[in-house]
């Protein structure tokens, strides 16, 4: 029994320094997950403010500035010091999250200025995916940490059942704070965003030109087939 207890002893040494470890390189430089998330809720805000006077300063139309917001993001928060890993803290969920964490709609001085957009951080754990959807409003993905695959395609509807189907035919691997595709809802926008590297976590941050964030049109959760040939994915509603 004796020697069982410092078995037992030694374990919860072993996990307590393996959770210090994370927590270390998650959250650097000793700031603790509840301060980095503090600090985050008020930096990323700032900058996509910041964005969004100089695209107006730069004569961008209303309709316009989401997209530029969006296509300049990447090359502010390369440069800043926000930690997004706050996002996902020490625990992971069953399934992953979607998070606001910016409404222009929240800045009175910006509603002239340009139409309603929302940004949600997309927060996946190891080896999780969102659901295959596509989306009813103009968005596009932005990878901000971990590493995260997205599968695309087009939504379709079924010979004589009129059933949609969505087909995934193209896949590629984000590139961390460079966009990758903008989606036009009358265009093909039917994706899936997967984590990629199987033990961290992952984060993209979505802006959809909608005032809450909503703009999912479609799921599609029921796996059809996967041609052998080209790996394109069939999955139905």
């Amino acid at each position: 029994m004796p020697v069982i207890s410092k078995r037992t002893d030694s374990v919860k040494v072993f996990l307590r320094l393996v959770l210090v470890m994370w927590i270390l390189v998650a959250f650097p430089s000793g700031v603790s997950a509840t301060e980095s998330l503090d600090t985050m809720k008020i930096q990323f805000p700032n900058v996509v403010s910041r964005l969004i006077a100089e695209g107006v300063n730069k004569k961008v139309p209303g309709r316009e500035i989401p997209q530029w917001v969006w296509r300049h993001l990447g090359e502010k928060l390369k440069d800043s010091a926000i930690h997004f890993s706050s996002l996902h803290g020490t625990d992971c969920h069953k399934t992953y999250q979607r998070i606001v964490i910016f409404r222009s709609e929240d800045y009175a001085d910006f509603r002239n200025k340009t139409v309603p957009f929302a940004i949600v951080a997309i927060v996946l754990c190891p080896g999780q995916e969102t659901v295959t959807h596509d989306h009813n409003v103009e968005c596009g993905p932005l990878l901000v940490n971990g590493e995260m695959t997205e599968v695309y395609g087009y939504t379709d509807n079924l010979v004589n059942t009129g059933t949609r189907i969505a087909i995934l035919d193209k896949k590629r691997k984000l590139e961390k704070y460079h966009p990758a595709q903008y989606f036009l809802p009358d265009q093909d926008n039917t994706h899936r965003l997967q984590e990629a590297s199987g033990d961290k976590p992952a984060i993209a941050l979505n802006l959809y030109v909608d005032a809450r964030g909503n703009s999912i049109r479609n799921r599609f959760p029921n796996l059809l087939r996967i041609d052998n040939e080209s790996g394109a994915e069939w999955w139905l509603e």
